[in-house]
């Protein structure tokens, strides 16, 4: 199946008050509105996803800081460094610049080790796993047979949600013309 990028919530929500209907010939839902269902599935379980990846994330921010260390300070701002060759080209290859940086690897540790006791790996593995799903659902409803008006609606405002990368893009082309002709479907 091919893999479509990541749906904005926002952008799909807006664009689709659309009631989902059956065929032209009978009381069944069509193909896109029950592949629909199952983008909105997907959807939620993402968003419930993120949302524990967050809280975990925050948690041990919380209790352990960033994984960077302070680089002494220049022009009066403090510079922060997250990585050895930043303290390297900071500060040069002298016993200052190999201090800090056992102190960044230890709190790098620490913040790893914090991380792996709080759940994060499986939580990022989880979020990996439902926007697979997502992305699955998707495609399948973009490649599903259309039956009805409604269903080209809803492949065209998937199609947005998946293109629109920021709110600016939305009066852009190609994606202003495909909103007012979704608009135009509904």
């Amino acid at each position: 199946m091919t893999a479509v990028l990541p749906l904005s919530r926002h952008v799909l929500t807006a664009l689709c008050p659309i009631r989902l209907t059956s065929g032209p010939d009978c009381d069944e839902p069509t193909a896109v509105a029950r592949a629909f269902v199952r983008v909105q599935a997907a959807l939620e379980a993402q968003l419930t996803a993120l949302a524990t990846l967050d809280r975990i994330e925050e948690a041990v921010v919380t209790a352990h800081g960033f994984p960077r260390v302070p680089l002494p300070r220049r022009s009066g701002l403090p510079d922060y460094a997250a990585d050895a060759a930043t303290i390297t080209r900071y500060l040069g290859p002298g016993p200052a610049a190999r201090r800090l940086t056992a102190e960044l690897r230890r709190r790098q540790a620490a913040f790893v080790q914090a991380a792996a006791a709080a759940g994060m790996g499986m939580a990022r593995a989880q979020e990996v796993r439902t926007a697979r799903e997502l992305s699955d659902a998707a495609s399948h409803l973009l490649l599903a047979p259309t039956e009805a008006r409604a269903d080209l609606a809803l492949k065209l405002a998937v199609l947005i949600a998946a293109g629109e990368a920021t709110a600016d893009d939305a009066l852009a082309f190609p994606w202003l013309l495909l909103r007012a002709l979704q608009a135009n479907l509904t």
